[in-house]
Order: C-alpha cells, then sequence, then structure tokens
C-alpha cells in the first residue's frame, strides 16, 4: 500500500514539473513580446488582437508597438524556440546513438562542419538556390563520416576514442573556417561570415522563423513517436539486434535527419554551442522515463535559449552574441554535472 502510494506521489511530482516547464515557456513567450530598447509596455492587450486581427487579414495598418511585436519579436521568439529546442533535441540524441555522455553536435564537428560548409558556401560566386544551406547540410555530414572513419582507424570502441575523434574533426574544420575568414573581402564577405562564429538570433523574420519552426514541430514529433528505439540503441549492438532493431540503418537515418536539422540551425543562427551538450543531462537529473525525457529536452531547450536570448538584446545597448552567452553558462553547469553528478 506505502509503496502505491509513493508511486502514486512521485507521478504527481513529476507531472507537475512538466506541466511547471510548459507554463514557464508560456509566460516567458508573453514577457518577451514586451522586452526590448522600443518601449511597449503601455500598449494595452486591446490593441495588440486588434492589431492581430488586422495583421492575419492583410490589413497594413498597425501601431509601431504592434509592428514592432509582430514582425520583430515575435519571429525572433519563435526562432529561439525552435533553435533551442532542435539543438537540445540533438545533443540527446548524439548522446544515445554514440553512447557517450558528452557527445553533442559541437564536440563531434559537425557545428564545426556545417559552419565551414556555410562559410564556404557564401564566400564563393552564388551558382544555385540554397547554396549556403546544401554546402552546410554536406560538410556536416561529411564531419560525421570523418568522426567515425577515424574512430574505426584507432581500433578502438572506448568512448575517448570517438570524442578525440570529434576534437580532430573539429579543429580541422574550425582551422578551415580561419582560412575562409582570411579570404574573405572584409567588407562585404567577412561580417557574414563572423555571424556563423558567434552565434545571434538577430537576422530573424518570419520565414526562416516558420521553417525552422515547422521543421523543429515534425522532428520532436517523429523522435517522439522513435523514443523507444532510439533508446535501445544506447545499449550494445548485439542487445539492440536481439529486440528487433537494425542497429546501422537506424544511426545512418538518424545522423543524416540531425545533421540536415542541425546544418540549417546553424546557417540561419550561427553557433550556438552548449545547448546541445547540457540541456539533455537537466532534464536527466529531473526525469526519468525516456518519454518524458525525449518530451522535456526540446521545451527545457527552447526555454534555455529564449531566456539568454532576452538577455542578449537587452542588457546593453549593442546586442550580445547569443553563443557568447551559452559559452559562459553552459561551462559551469557541465563541470557541475561532472563533478557532482558524474555524468562521466
Amino acid at each position: 500500500m506505502s509503496e502505491g502510494i509513493l508511486r502514486n506521489k512521485n507521478k504527481k511530482v513529476k507531472d507537475y514539473r512538466k506541466a511547471k516547464l510548459f507554463i514557464l515557456l508560456f509566460f516567458a513567450v508573453l514577457i518577451s513580446m514586451f522586452l526590448g530598447r522600443y518601449g511597449t509596455k503601455e500598449t494595452s492587450i486591446a490593441t495588440i488582437i486588434y492589431d492581430f486581427k488586422n495583421l492575419i487579414l492583410g490589413n497594413d495598418f498597425l501601431s509601431s508597438s504592434s509592428y514592432v511585436i509582430y514582425n520583430i519579436r515575435l519571429p525572433r521568439i519563435i526562432l529561439s524556440i525552435s533553435v533551442g529546442s532542435i539543438l537540445s533535441i540533438s545533443g540527446l540524441i548524439f548522446q544515445k546513438v554514440f553512447r557517450n555522455p558528452i557527445a553533442s553536435p559541437d564536440i563531434l564537428g559537425i557545428t564545426s562542419g556545417a559552419s565551414f560548409g556555410a562559410a564556404l558556401g557564401i564566400l564563393i560566386p552564388k551558382v544555385i538556390v540554397g547554396q549556403v544551406q546544401l554546402f552546410a547540410f554536406i560538410f556536416g555530414a561529411i564531419a560525421i563520416l570523418a568522426v567515425f572513419k577515424i574512430r574505426d582507424m584507432s581500433s578502438s570502441d572506448n568512448i575517448l576514442y570517438l570524442v578525440l575523434s570529434g576534437m580532430i574533426v573539429s579543429s580541422f574544420f574550425t582551422a578551415m573556417l580561419s582560412i575562409m575568414k582570411y579570404m574573405a573581402d572584409p567588407f562585404e564577405k567577412l561580417p557574414s561570415i563572423v555571424f556563423w562564429t558567434m552565434g545571434g538570433l538577430y537576422k530573424a523574420n518570419w520565414f526562416n522563423a516558420l521553417l525552422i519552426g515547422i521543421i523543429a514541430l515534425i522532428s520532436i514529433l517523429l523522435i517522439e513517436r522513435l523514443s523507444y528505439k532510439i533508446d535501445i540503441l544506447s545499449l550494445d549492438d548485439e542487445e539492440a539486434l536481439t529486440l528487433g532493431i537494425n542497429v546501422e540503418k537506424m544511426r545512418k537515418i538518424l545522423l543524416i535527419s540531425i545533421s540536415l536539422i542541425v546544418s540549417l540551425c546553424v546557417c540561419i543562427s550561427g553557433t550556438i554551442g552548449w545547448i546541445a551538450l547540457i540541456v539533455p543531462h537537466i532534464v536527466k537529473s529531473r526525469f526519468e522515463k525516456t518519454k518524458d525525457i525525449f518530451i522535456m529536452t526540446p521545451i527545457c531547450g527552447a526555454l534555455i535559449l529564449l531566456f539568454l536570448d532576452n538577455i542578449s538584446r537587452t542588457m546593453t545597448t549593442s546586442e550580445i552574441p547569443v553563443g557568447i552567452l551559452t559559452a559562459l553558462i553552459g561551462a559551469p553547469i557541465l563541470g557541475y554535472f561532472i563533478i557532482f553528478r558524474k555524468v562521466v
């Protein structure tokens, strides 16, 4: 009897934690709409709702405050939520697939490879539509293949060799990115390339916000449905095969899909590190069930990146790149999990 009561109590606590995150994200979105250097605090809710109706109906007239909210802040909010959710769920998948608690697109070289590809796409003359995105995806995929190839050549299954392989690939593409910067026109091309390296959401608009938002929503729904199979990949290959999972096929599908999605994020938001690495550990420290972890990881990632983006655009008169803020808080948090939580 007491065990049943305790189980029900734990379930209620976890349900409360999930509800709290959703409520926090909802209010964070509302508050973010009124945060910024342009004052909109005095704008009435009735005016905002009325102008939203005009926006939906295609009417051109909007008050100045509503224009700022709907055409500048709201796309940026949607983009920050989408990028934060994608990066965090990608980190969780990488940690599951590679059986490595410190695996992420950053450490394993995907972000560096995608950034180099994007820089190359910017630097060379435009040949096809979506050239930057295509180059980012190709080099993100190359980075994954290179990590696996180096690890295989080491003839070791130790996770340390996987991390070292990622460091080698990441360092190589970082050096190549530096060459691209050196060769770039300092007035036209170089500022665009620097955008990737520092990370930021200041280029948000309705097109890229909806694009990444739709991809994030579809990806999260599909990953949630596959959460059981993804969790099995964290077992030994032989165990996964006995449970009916085609390990190699599943890994290829997941890695190619995540590479494409992360590459698209890099193309729009630049290099935003640490979110993919630390958010899964934060969620796993609060939730135990696999399904809860896969659901709450993107929610937590969205909330954290939205919070940091609000700081980046309101703390000073000139915007702080959000990639700097994620690194500032990410390193101490990872140190906490390594020292006190023993995640490695």
